[in-house]
């Protein structure tokens, strides 16, 4: 009962008291506490704070008997013992039923598109609730119709999210990291899950998507509100989230402060750690269909699909996303005549993905390669591969040790030939390090890895290794279409050197030149023809070879290729 003494609070406070005879409806419908939190516009830490059940909030905001052993229960610090015997102050978990959940309560059939004539007398898409023959469990511990069970997470149980959804999610940055299904929305769970990745870190960022559904029930459930309370001055703004708080928001506040207190880590946005937490539904699609195959109609005109397939909508954050936007398109009206309100509570709940990984890392220096006959990257054609190894696979080989990471990738301030060395103060490199478990090494590690490559005398060599911001990659980069390059060479002709040649050959500027894709790097390169300039050019008599010259150029960069 504390818990239902909580919430109550926080519904009263400021200026939320008003909304409470809409938490009183919300609550009829089996609208959790958290969600009645959202349709008041409370945005506090009570979020964090255990749910009461809604039947328990429903009874502790009505009875009043009730309400006088709450009070006197805050000032003896007790939780009292109510009559109604509500034994528990948190919801039941969430019961899971093996099929999904249907569009209709009446038909297990999807939404099917309607003809011309039907646009005018469709019966709504019913979305799914407990009927009477739902198992008592279902009824007790019913699942919210407007998050779908989603704020209820964290005191619910869960359904495993089956293999071919799971490979089916999209992939996180740099492809690090795997999806894993949770049993359990608990912060305790959660943390464990989390921990168990291996990664060391000092903060922690959420990344949420949800169902597509909870937009279209969320919808629903404010249309009817309007309906209700708007002559009280309630829900009359033009758009959904100026009065009611997104769903996301309330879930980070739900999660991501006690998550992080439980990890001993920071919560932050763009925080160094990511974990992607992908709420998904069975019935999610189904749900949203009519969107997409009745989009438009509410502005006269109708939406066409090709081929005349409804779209299909993934259940996380670009298709909610993609829902809300499809759903602002239509009138009040048109989509209340193709969705029930208010929502009614599915017989299933959400089921939970997760996924950790950590933010790329970034290590620099230059490289000197002093042999011939190595390739700056993996160098295969046809199969087979060029060279024993390669200079990016050296230094990967010294580096990732360190930080256990999953994988990498090698940038570089352009590339010199196979057959080619570099020396002098070398090449400029970056070495992306994704999803590293291990921290930062200090400095004297990466001169170790120095040291280590020297020892190891394969012809590469690393100068000032050093880890480095993101934003030095766009500097690596930077100006490389205004880059020169300047060369040397002997040249020998047919008859001998002429002071016209020369002059012709002094006097050049600014020469553009169509250039076909080299055939050295026609394996990885589009053949095109690129246009490339030499901006100047001199050239002076060999002493004692009437026949030789020495030619000097210089070019735009990827100007000079056999």
């Amino acid at each position: 009962m504390q818990q239902a003494l909580i919430y109550l609070q926080a519904l009263k406070s400021q200026n939320h008291g008003k909304y409470l005879p809409a938490v009183h409806e919300l609550l009829s419908l089996h609208v959790c506490a958290r969600c009645c939190l959202r349709f008041a516009g409370v945005r506090d830490k009570t979020y964090s704070s255990p749910s009461p059940a809604s039947h328990v909030l429903l009874a502790a905001l009505t009875d009043t008997p009730h309400q006088t052993c709450l009070s006197s229960a805050e000032a003896a610090g007790t939780e009292p013992q109510d009559a109604a015997n509500h034994n528990s102050a948190t919801d039941p978990p969430i019961a899971q039923q093996p099929s999904p959940i249907s569009c209709s309560a009446q038909s297990a059939k999807p939404i099917q598109p309607a003809t011309d004539a039907d646009h005018q007398h469709h019966s709504p898409a019913t979305l799914t609730h407990a009927t009477d023959q739902t198992p008592t469990d279902v009824i007790h511990g019913v699942v919210c119709p407007a998050c779908l069970g989603v704020l209820q997470a964290p005191e619910g149980s869960l359904q495993a999210v089956p293999s071919a959804v799971l490979a089916g999610l999209p992939e996180a940055e740099g492809n690090a990291g795997s999806w894993q299904t949770c049993t359990s929305g608990s912060i305790a769970s959660l943390s464990e899950h989390i921990r168990q990745e291996g990664h060391v870190a000092t903060n922690i960022d959420l990344d949420i998507t949800l169902p597509a559904a909870c937009i279209t029930r969320q919808l629903s459930i404010w249309h009817h509100l309007q309906t209700q309370f708007s002559s009280q001055g309630l829900y009359t703004s033009p758009h959904m989230f100026q009065e009611v708080v997104d769903l996301k928001e309330a879930l980070r506040l739900t999660v991501a402060t006690p998550l992080a207190q439980q990890m001993g880590v920071q919560a932050e946005r763009e925080g160094d750690l990511r974990v992607m937490l992908a709420y998904l539904h069975p019935s999610s699609s189904a749900e949203t269909d009519f969107l997409f195959i009745y989009g438009g109609g509410g502005k006269g005109r109708g939406y066409k699909r090709k081929r005349g397939q409804p779209k299909v909508v993934y259940a996380g954050r670009s298709a909610s996303e993609t829902v809300m936007q499809q759903a602002s398109r239509l009138s009040r009206s048109f989509f209340l005549q193709h969705c029930t309100s208010p929502a009614v509570a599915p017989t299933t709940g959400v089921q939970l993905a997760y996924r950790v990984w950590q933010k790329p890392l970034y290590v620099a220096g230059r490289y000197l390669k002093l042999l011939r006959g190595v390739a700056q990257s993996p160098w295969i054609i046809d199969g087979q591969r060029k060279g024993v190894s390669s200079v990016e696979e050296r230094i990967a080989d010294a580096v990732l040790p360190a930080f256990q990471a999953d994988r990498h990738k090698f940038m570089s301030a352009g590339r010199e030939d196979f057959d080619v060395r570099m020396l002098g103060s070398g090449r400029p490199f970056v070495l992306e390090i994704i999803n590293a478990r291990a921290a930062v090494p200090p400095q004297s590690a990466f001169d170790a890895m120095q040291l280590t490559l020297e020892k190891e005398d394969h012809g590469v060599q690393v100068q000032a290794l050093q880890p480095v911001p993101r934003s030095i990659c766009s500097l690596l980069k930077a100006g490389e279409a205004e880059k020169q390059k300047s060369y040397t060479a002997i040249c020998q002709l047919p008859t001998a050197v002429t002071p016209e040649m020369t002059d012709i050959i002094n006097s050049t500027k600014d020469l553009e030149l169509h250039q076909q894709t080299p055939v050295r790097v026609s394996h990885r390169r589009a053949d095109l023809v690129r246009h490339r300039t030499v901006y100047a050019m001199s050239c002076e008599l060999v002493p004692g070879s009437p026949r030789h010259l020495i030619l000097r150029l210089r070019t735009q960069v990827s100007s000079i290729s056999c």
